[in-house]
């Protein structure tokens, strides 16, 4: 069992939920879900015993464990046996001395011993239990050396998610885990917790992967939480008739509001023309009637005061700002846009050719490490290739899978601009559309990105803030293709679902490296190309 009660957080001095409270029983498999900015993370990491909550408490059953895996690398210095270590604890200190002995065999008792120690541990079971998790998550290539801050973004993250199943937990706490999984290593993820019989709560924007997990789903919102059974589907479809069952209470009760108070007004209007239009001769008599009808009016008023303040009262929910994205292109017939000939990455693509016309939505899937990200890179001109041709003839916007991205150099006031990470926000957005800066704070803001986020660097923003200020790059920028690595990484559902409209709307060429089926469906992809064996297959 998993119990958070009366739970109060803030941010930057601005509460993030209060008195929140909730209980997951044994089994349990339930995700959070809710906008960009409204406390998932920090609320999953509250439950997982990293943070303490300003007021409140949290307490896990009696013999519980709890694992939790972040969104980010939490220590980059940090290498793959040190996760392995914390996450197994003695049996992989004994793997770590087998290991030592097999480079030293001068103490055969001592090697006898660590052998029999690890077999009384489990620790064969274990080790094929790992290879499969290395295999299935494409990591099995590393070296347990390594440290995290050297690996790509995707590899560090799959690196976490390893160690955090293998932990033996009873209570699993996931934030985003299928980002930077290919469709093999998602199915693999869901087969893996089908069979786990402990607790489960997943913060997640991975429409299949929740329909496929969990059979609750919690929404955190301004309001504090509410609850939906079944997975995706069943929740976005009860949330719409809720949000409609809402809707009809507050215009009821908005309509009784007016009417109560129209005729407030009136009985005061009322009163008033007695007291300034009746006769001197009679005026005690009227008098004391135009005060009794004044105390009517004030009774009705105070009576529909506190029927508004009362818990009772419906009260519409404060949605985040609501925003619409159109993306420019002239669509321009089917003239040729890029096109890769004969084009080698070593160790990475091999003879690449690929054609792309204008108004071409092409979805590039296939496994981790295949060479998708590196395809986008050929395209956007960051990747230059050993052999081959490169041929792009428009202009070009990339939003790159890790979020953090460079800024190209000379843009801001002809000066050469610094790495990305560590430029504010509003600097590094300007270097990239040359907007001016009030028309960029405008478009900023837009995008739910205010003064409070404006002069941050990229590397402080959340992930979801930094996958916004990069879709707000792309709109401000204005392209003829535009190129996608994961776009789905990190966006809410409402912001996803008016980015699929907007790239459903494009006229210009579009490329998306997903393993999200739906968005592939939603934004009308015409050619899907595998990437695979360092070779595309259309």
């Amino acid at each position: 069992m998993l119990k958070g009660t009366d739970l109060m957080q803030s941010h930057d001095g601005a509460p993030l939920f209060d008195g929140l409270s909730l209980t997951l029983d044994d089994g349990a498999r339930a995700a959070l879900v809710g906008p960009n900015g409204v406390g998932k993370t920090t609320l999953l990491r509250l439950l997982a015993g990293v943070d303490a909550p300003e007021r409140g408490a949290v307490a896990l059953g009696v013999g519980d464990r709890a694992s939790y895996l972040p969104q980010d690398v939490l220590d980059p210095r940090a290498t793959i046996d040190d996760l392995l270590r914390r996450a197994l604890g003695e049996v992989w200190e004994v793997r770590l001395e087998l290991d030592a002995h097999e480079h030293d065999l001068t103490d055969f008792d001592a090697y006898g011993d660590a052998q029999a120690r690890f077999e009384a541990l489990g620790g064969w079971a274990l080790e094929a239990r790992l290879d499969e998790a290395r295999r299935r998550l494409a990591i099995e290539h590393l070296d347990r050396g390594a440290r995290l801050g050297e690996l790509s973004g995707g590899e560090a993250a799959r690196c976490l998610l390893a160690s955090v199943l293998l932990g033996d937990p009873t209570v699993l706490l996931l934030d985003e885990p299928t980002n930077h999984l290919d469709a093999d290593g998602r199915a693999w993820l869901a087969e893996w917790l089908e069979g786990f019989d402990g607790t489960l709560l997943t913060v997640s924007h991975d429409r299949d992967f929740l329909d496929a997990t969990v059979d609750r789903i919690y929404e955190l919102s301004p309001e504090g939480l509410e609850a939906y059974e079944g997975g995706y589907t069943a929740y976005r479809e009860e949330r719409a008739r809720r949000r409609e069952r809402l809707a009809l209470v507050v215009e009821a009760q908005e309509k009784k509001r007016k009417r109560l108070e129209a005729d407030i007004a009136m009985t005061a209007r009322q009163a008033q023309y007695t007291e300034r239009t009746i006769p001197r001769a009679i005026a005690p008599k009227f008098k004391r009637y135009a005060k009794k009808v004044a105390k009517k009016s004030k009774a009705r008023e105070h009576r529909l005061q506190r029927e508004m303040q009362a818990e009772t009262w419906v009260r519409a929910p404060r949605e985040p700002a609501a925003f619409k994205v159109q993306l420019e292109s002239d669509g321009g017939g089917k003239r040729l846009v890029a096109a890769l000939r004969g084009v080698t990455v070593p160790g990475v693509l091999e003879g690449v050719d690929l054609t792309l016309h204008a108004g071409d939505r092409v979805a590039l899937v296939g496994p981790n490490g295949s060479g998708k990200s590196t395809l986008l890179h050929l395209l956007s001109g960051r990747v230059v290739p050993a052999d081959g041709d490169v041929d792009v003839r428009g202009e070009t916007r990339l939003l790159p899978q890790v979020g953090v991205a460079e800024v190209p150099a000379g843009t801001l006031g002809g000066a050469p601009v610094a790495d990305g990470a560590e430029l504010g926000l509003l600097a590094w957005f300007r270097a990239q559309t040359s907007l001016p800066e009030a028309e960029a704070r405008t478009l900023l803001a837009h995008y739910r990105l205010g003064s409070d986020a404006i002069d941050r660097p990229l590397a402080r923003l959340s992930p979801g803030e930094r996958a916004r200020v990069h879709v707000a790059a792309i709109v401000g920028g204005g392209a003829e293709l535009i190129l996608l690595d994961e776009p789905t990484n990190h966006l809410d559902f409402d912001t996803l679902e008016v980015i699929e409209a907007a790239l459903r709307g494009y006229r210009g060429t579009l490329v998306v490296a997903t393993h999200d089926r739906p968005m592939i469906d939603a934004i009308d992809c015409e050619r899907v190309i595998c990437v695979r064996s360092r070779r595309i297959e259309e």
